[in-house]
This record gives structure tokens, sequence and C-alpha cells, in this order.
């Protein structure tokens, strides 16, 4: 057999600040000497954007490592930060490492089970709670974990009679702090540090398994954040919004090390809720989302128009189209190079104020992958998203540059930081899978065999993707090898080019594409959109009362059937989907359905509507069928709803 092609990644631009073998803390040190006075945070308190320059960082985070050092956390000792995206998170974060800790974040909505087990595996002896929700959680986890010695909290508010010895005020922390040693105490012991040290751990997805926590260095982190910035030429003092929590390894490279490497001007928003009136304040030049979320936000655009008047529908699609012209190369000669600047006027600058998004510069999608379609129509509406690819444990590995065109690709390699790595280089082996040799984390944590299974970085990483790389270099996701299924008869399909394309309808919020060798064709569970689907039910005088209800209309179900033909037009005949049925609840992670990064978990949702699955193959038009639900408390109780099986027909 031929020896593969390797494509080796372009060299950064030059001029980009590097390491230069620095932690964490160590760079934020020298930015508050070179950056003084300029702006580090914008964080939101009761309405108001409070601002805090580089020096002003460095000085908090300095008293609250001294306070952490006062309550006893050691070098090498872990510290679990359960919080929203706060600047409390960040300066706790930075202080850790100050003192040679290790961090591990954990999603705020995890429920208690999913949080003992990230306390427990990750070692911590000291945990950040942002309120009295999660130190609820974390209290419940203290009999099973006694070696956690205090816990923190943020907010005081319902925690004034709490007796627990353990707990401890943030507040009261940072005046320990202020009374514990001093600055040149803890620039000693950020002198300690290594760049090849442990700064945090991050969980992996677990879509398959359960979790594990790969263990990432700080120059890991920091090379990382450097493959942006050459990959989407950051310069200092851009604007980034910090929403995405830092448990998702990306966020460490987005929201923690690009700010203290670019420097950037890092914002917090006040709560998830204002998290879109925020951005439209903030106006960011750069961005990170979920492909959901961007799913979330064109849906929230798709569901406006359907309140709008006949004339203003047809602006938009008017709009819309002319946008779609320019970014498929269709609008060359001067008319509609005209219709697109009125178009732009008209419409889509609008839609860009709506998403705040006007002084973007480079937005990214993350995560999963993202439909061609939806990527096609956030460029029309002129917003230069591009796609992110990349794992836990080899960090970030393509994406699009500034004015890349190609909605089918995940981009190109990125650039390492020079002091850090060797350029990435990749190729496909004879498996059809991605093959990579890429500076790559320090393995998991407490599981060498599973380290070992990944591969060597001399003989290439096992990416466990099914890719092409074109004539151009770009990165084309076919799917995970595992998850490339054959059918009975032998046809071969792709689920998640399926489910990508299938979301990219406004009405679909998940959908999960079902066929193995022990079946003869293809059928979907579809998760509807509730706030859409509420929207059209309303326009469409549909009466309902619950989401099950909801979900089994028979015009959304008609609405859904268009799309899953729209889908199967893209497909060879053996490989569309011949039914699908509407799932009466929605998709929960509190229930394990989905990652916290809302990834499908493919065999809890298979087993747990197992019955769906089954009547799908069969004949029946409809069955009963019962789930049980999950509350993040803990508490469970019964659904008990009719589900329509819906049958495709020739005309799929």
């Amino acid at each position: 057999m031929s020896e593969p092609h390797i494509f080796r990644a372009d060299p950064a631009a030059q001029g980009l600040r590097r390491s230069d073998g620095r932690t964490l803390p160590q760079l934020l040190r020298d930015n508050a000497v070179e950056f003084a006075d300029l702006p580090a945070l914008k964080f939101k308190e009761a309405g108001i954007w409070k601002r805090r320059t580089w020096r002003q960082v460095r000085d908090e985070v300095s008293i609250v490592a001294r306070g952490l050092a006062s309550i006893g956390l050691k070098r090498g000792e872990v510290v679990a930060l359960i919080s929203e995206n706060t600047a409390e998170q960040f300066i706790t974060e930075l202080a850790v490492q100050s003192l040679g800790g290790i961090t591990v974040c954990v999603y705020p909505d995890a429920p208690a089970d999913e949080l003992h087990y990230a306390l427990d595996h990750s070692g911590a002896v000291v945990a950040l709670g942002h309120d009295q929700e999660q130190v609820d959680k974390i209290l419940a986890c203290l009999p099973a974990i006694p070696r956690i010695r205090r816990i923190i909290f943020v907010e005081e508010r319902g925690l004034w009679s709490y007796a627990e010895p353990r707990l401890i005020s943030f507040a009261k922390l940072t005046e320990a702090g202020r009374g514990f040693e001093d600055a040149a105490w803890v620039d000693h012991r950020i002198d300690e540090g290594s760049a090849d040290e442990p700064a945090a751990y991050c969980f992996t997805s677990g879509t398959t398994s359960r979790p594990k926590a790969a263990v990432l260095s700080h120059a890991f982190i920091l090379d990382n954040a450097h493959r942006l910035m050459g990959s989407l030429n950051v310069r200092p003092g851009g604007n980034y919004l910090s929403y995405i929590s830092p448990a998702w390894a990306a966020e460490q490279f987005f929201g923690i090390a690009l700010p203290l490497l670019a420097p950037m001007v890092l914002h917090f928003a006040e709560k998830p809720d204002t998290i879109q009136h925020d951005l439209r304040e903030i106006g960011p030049e750069f961005l990170m989302f979920t492909p959901r979320q961007w799913e979330m936000q064109a849906s929230g655009i798709e569901a406006r128009m359907m309140a709008a008047g006949r004339w203003r529908q047809a602006l938009y699609r008017w709009g819309l189209e002319q946008g779609l012209k320019r970014v498929r190369g269709e609008s060359q000669n001067a008319l509609e190079s005209l219709r697109w600047r009125l178009a732009d006027m008209l419409v889509l600058k609008g839609v860009r104020e709506l998403l705040g998004l006007t002084q973007a510069r480079a937005v990214l999608s993350g995560g999963a992958g993202l439909s061609a379609e939806l990527f096609e129509r956030f460029r029309a509406f002129g917003v230069p998203l591009g796609n992110l690819y990349g794992s836990t444990e080899l960090g970030l590995i393509s994406t699009h540059r500034p004015g890349s065109r190609n909605a089918h690709s995940l981009g190109s390699l990125m650039p390492s930081d020079p002091s850090i790595a060797e350029p990435i280089e990749a190729w496909v082996d004879d498996r059809g899978q991605l093959r990579l040799k890429v500076r790559a984390f320090l393995g998991y944590l407490n599981d060498p065999d599973a380290t070992r299974d990944l591969g060597s970085g001399e003989q290439g990483f096992e990416t466990g993707d099914a890719v092409r790389i074109d004539e151009s270099g770009e990165l084309v996701f076919l799917d995970r090898l595992k998850d490339l299924r054959r059918l009975k008869g032998g046809q071969s399909y792709p689920p998640q080019f399926i489910e990508n394309h299938l979301r990219a309808a406004s009405l679909i919020r998940d959908a999960i594409v079902i066929g193995d060798e022990t079946h003869e064709r293809v059928v979907a569970l579809i998760n509807i959109d509730p706030e859409i689907a509420g929207r059209f039910a309303e326009l469409h005088g549909l009466a309902y009362g619950t989401f099950p209800e909801l979900s089994q209309l028979a015009e959304i179900r008609r609405e859904v059937t268009q799309a899953i033909r729209h889908v199967n037009s893209l497909l060879d005949e053996g490989a569309r989907i011949t039914a699908f049925a509407n799932l009466p609840k929605e998709l929960d992670a509190d229930e394990s359905e989905l990652t916290r990064s809302r990834k499908l978990r493919r065999g809890q949702i298979h087993d747990r509507y197992k019955a769906i699955i089954d009547a799908l193959y069969g004949g029946v038009d409809e069955i009963r069928t019962e789930i049980e639900v999950r509350y993040q408390d803990g508490t469970t109780s019964k659904l008990n709803a009719p589900v329509a099986l819906n049958r495709m027909g020739a005309a799929a």
C-alpha cells in the first residue's frame, strides 16, 4: 500500500505573542506589567458593567491565592469549580494555579451523581460553588468524599444559616488572603511553576462511557490559544464573551488562555438568561458557541419571522436570498452587488444587530458538526461563522480561516506556538481515519490503558474520526468510525451527516438516526424545538396543553415530514429515513440523554426509547409509551403519552 500524503500546518503569522515557556500565572504577572492599566475583565452586576485592569486582576489573583494557602491548599492539590462563567471563577482558577494547584471545572447544572463522580475521580480537596444550589450538591457529596476540606461559596443568599464548619464565603477567603503572607510570597510560588506541569483536569464528554479526566498542562493550553491566534488573526485588545463553561476544554483555550496570551478583554454575561441582551451590548469580535447554540440562534430568528407580517417575511426571505447568493459566489455583476448592498442595509444588518454580532471578526462552532445549510445561513447574514474541529486530548486541530467559503469542511490545520510545539501533521490511514502528529495532553488521570489506546505522537494519534482531506488541505468530516452504520442488506449510511442536516430545520432541535446490521432500513427519533413548534401552533390556531400534545400534532408532524424529505433527497435511496416518531419529551442532560455540551448519548437514548424504536420497525401507527422522567434533585415520575409513528411512503 502506498504511503499516505501528509498535510502539515502552515507556520503562524509573524508578530504573534508566544508563551516562551511560561505558565498561565506567569503570563498574567507579565501582563500586569506590560499592559498594567488596560482593561482585562468586564462583568455585569445589577445591570451595570464593571471592569478590572490587568494590574487589578493580578492583585486579586494574588489575594485569592493567599486565601487558598491560608486554608491549607498545597502544590499539586485539586480545587473543583462548580459555577457559571464569572470573574470569580476566572480569578480562582488562576489563583489555584499560582500555588501549583490543579483545577477541575464542573458544569453548574450537573446533577449530584455527576458532581460526585467529578469530585471523587479528580481527587479534589477544595470545592467552590457559586450559589446555594451548587453548595447543596457539594454538601450532598461530603459523606462519601471526606477528603474535601473546605467549600467556598460566592453568592451568600440562602446560606446564612448553614452550620457546616467547612463552608467559607469568597469574601471571607479574600479577607484571609490579605492577612496571609504577601504578594512576594505568591510570586515565589509562581516562579516554582513549570509549563509542563498539570494546570487543569477536563472531563471528556462521555458519550459512550464514564467521562475520563484529561490532564492538561499549561503549555498545552497555551499552545491551543496560539493556534487560535494564528488561525483567526487575533490581535491585542479584542473582545471575547465567555459563555460556555470552562468544564469544556475548548473554553479553557478560549476563555482562560487566549485572553492572557493575545491579550484580549474577557467579558462575562450577567447570567445565562441575559446572554442575548449582553451580547448586543458587548458586540464581541470573537465568540464560540456549540452547534446547538447556533441552531437555537437560527431558530430564534425564524421564530421572530413567524410572528412578523407577510411583507416583513417576504423582505426577510429576499434579503436572505441575496446574502446566500453572495456567500456562494453568485453575486458577480454590478446589479447583483447592488441588490446585496440594499439587502444588507434593509435586512441583514438588522439580523446582525439582533444577534449582537455587528463587530464579529471570527465566531466559531465547536464540539460537534454544524450543517452546511446553517453555516451558509449565518454567512449570508454577514456573520463570519466558521467550524472548529478538535478534541479534549489533542486540542484544537482545524478551523476556517477568515474569508473561507467551504461550508462542507472543518477548515485547515491550525499553526502551533513555535516556542512549544512543531506544526501539526495530518494524514488519513487505510481505514479512512484521521491520524495526527500534534502536541497532546499529559494523559488520562489514573487511566494509563486508555491513554495508551489513543496511540503515540510518533506514530500519529488515532482520532477515531472518518475524514477526507481535500486538495486544498481542508478537513471534511464524515462521521465517527464507530458510528458509521451498515444495514442488514449491506447499505452503508452516515448518521451524523443526516442528523446535522435535519437539525438545520427550524422545527427540529435534535434528531437520532437508527439502523444497523439487524435492520433493513433507517428510522429516526425527532426532538422538536418547543419554542418554534409552539409559535407555529399559535400562528396556525392549533390547540395544545403540554409538550407531549404539541409534539404529536398532525400539522407539526407534517412539517417534520417535509424536513425529512428534503434530507432524504441528499441520500442514496437505501440510506433514506423511512419512518420517524416525535419524542413526547425533550432530551435532557440531567437524564443522561445528552452530554453537558448537548452531544447525543446514543446508547442511553436507544435503551430509553426502545419501545418506540421497535414500533417504528413494526406496522402500527401509534403506541402508548411510559417514560421515566428524572429531575435535577434526583426525584422521578412517569410520563405516559401516545406517540404517533409516521411512515414516509413512496414520496420520500
